[in-house]
């Protein structure tokens, strides 16, 4: 079976099963444009990653390399570049008063999920269109949705899902560096820039699968 007819299957068990917003989400990590898949054009606009998983949830298909990042917090998470320093040292979050102090900043910072390994560009593209094995599938859904994937994760694990998140950095270091690095499930509330910059709604949450768990979480939503 092709990785575009996998790719089919899995979205369409997904729909099936899990009350969506708009498509899953492939992803993958590239090391340079010899792996761009025939077909995808570079993104036309510079943009935040989660704007770029947005649009492919809404149908488009296409590459970034870091150039074309405009958050570049969001490109370090997903391992486009070097976290820049004062967001890695807790300054610019503490700056938005958003800790009580630096040190408690720099806590929580230093506990981001990153992909360490530095990577030319990232393929986006619907579930059902990507003719590529993706490193990270992302679903946005409704709470309901994350209950019904909970479920088919349990359904072979017998272990409590211990999702790991803090409102920031959401789509980029919880919802894919999370899952690729820990080759795992992740799930995530969204932050102020998804819902601000890429229109995640307030009653939409995410949850990123790594290429090591997609196939245990649809024999799970095909089995409950």
């Amino acid at each position: 079976m092709s990785s575009l007819e996998k790719n089919k299957k899995y979205c369409d068990v997904i729909a099936s099963q899990v009350k969506l917003t708009c498509k899953p989400v492939a992803m993958k990590l590239i090391q340079s444009e010899d792996e761009v898949p025939e077909g995808y054009e570079l993104i036309s606009e510079k943009v935040r990653h989660c704007e770029m998983v947005r649009k492919a949830s809404l149908g488009e298909k296409f590459y970034s390399t870091v150039e074309e990042q405009m958050c570049l917090g969001g490109a370090g998470a997903i391992g486009l570049r070097d976290m820049p320093e004062k967001l890695a040292n807790g300054e610019k979050y503490f700056s938005l008063g958003r800790f009580k102090d630096l040190e408690t900043a720099k806590s929580l910072t230093s506990k981001l999920s990153i992909v360490e390994d530095e990577h030319w560009g990232m393929i986006y593209a619907p579930l059902d269109e990507a003719d590529f094995e993706a490193d990270v599938i992302q679903i946005i859904t409704e709470p309901v949705g994350g209950m019904k994937l909970a479920q088919s994760i349990v359904y072979a694990t017998g272990e409590k899902i211990n999702p790991s998140f803090a409102g920031i950095q959401s789509l980029c270091g919880d919802a894919f560096a999370n899952p690729y690095i820990e080759d795992g499930i992740n799930f995530t509330l969204g932050c102020d820039g998804s819902r601000k910059a890429a229109d995640i709604k307030d009653n939409e949450m995410t949850i990123g699968i790594s290429a090591a768990k997609i196939e245990e979480v649809i024999n799970g939503l095909e089995s409950i």
